[in-house]
């Protein structure tokens, strides 16, 4: 199968326009001294994907997007199988290395950059964001994968699956309620990534209402120019879900 590259978007402080061949953030700086950015594989529908596109404009890092569309089962193809055994996105390669993990994408674009916004030096400060990776990988994200791939499937979630989300949110609910944020007083990646997972199921089982600051928080997010990328993806989610709605 031949990956090709798609319409990417363009980083500005006020909103994000169309842009051709490149994922590129104001003037697009690089995250390493090659000629060419790393490419990100994936699918705006995913969390995770989204998670790592908004970790990158708001670094303002250049990426270049190769589209691979899940429902067409394009991750499951050889030519990608090639780049990722998992069959899963995002993956990212740079030159001749990949990472096939959100977290260690979003980790390695922070690494990258001098700026220290979303994931600072400090060992203690940096433990409270992991956590809270952590958690998404472990908790929120599962849950989130099985109930979709049941909706999928022409099953509505269940009532226990439905506690187990909303036990999760009441977690973080209660961290929020001490600070604005996941991991302190300032945003972080972490925050990116709980609020992609979250958002997707929200289509589904809409919970964000029933926590007063997990809803803040939300809005919060919102407001960012780089969560344009998030309702774009979810806007493609929802497209699919009205496909395959259980009766």
């Amino acid at each position: 199968m031949s990956i090709v590259r798609c319409n990417m978007l363009k980083f500005t402080s006020i909103k994000l326009t169309r842009h051709y061949s490149k994922f590129e953030c104001k003037e697009g700086r690089q995250v390493n001294s090659a000629k060419k950015p790393p490419i990100l594989y994936g699918d705006e529908v995913s969390p995770p994907v989204r998670f790592v596109m908004m970790t990158a404009a708001h670094l303002n890092i250049q990426l270049d997007f190769h589209p691979i569309d899940l429902f067409k089962s394009e991750h499951k193809m050889d030519a990608f199988n090639q780049i990722n055994p998992l069959q899963k996105v995002p993956v990212l390669k740079v030159d001749k290395d990949v990472i096939c993990d959100s977290h260690a994408i979003a980790m390695y674009l922070c690494e990258t950059t001098k700026s220290e916004d979303l994931y600072p030096g400090s060992a203690l400060a940096r433990a409270k964001i992991n956590q809270m990776l952590f958690y998404n990988a472990t908790t929120l994200f599962p849950i989130d994968s099985f109930i979709l791939s049941e909706y999928f499937c022409g099953k509505m979630p269940s009532g226990v699956k439905v506690d187990e989300w909303f036990n999760s949110l009441h977690y973080l609910n209660t961290a929020l309620s001490v600070s604005p944020w996941l991991a302190g007083d300032q945003m972080r990646i972490c925050d990116f990534c709980c609020a992609s997972t979250i958002s997707s199921m929200e289509t589904v089982v809409n919970g964000i209402k029933k926590f007063v600051y997990l809803k803040r928080w939300m809005d919060e997010l919102e407001k960012l120019p780089c969560f344009e990328i998030n309702r774009r993806g979810l806007e493609r989610l929802k497209y699919f879900m009205s496909l395959y709605k259980p009766n």
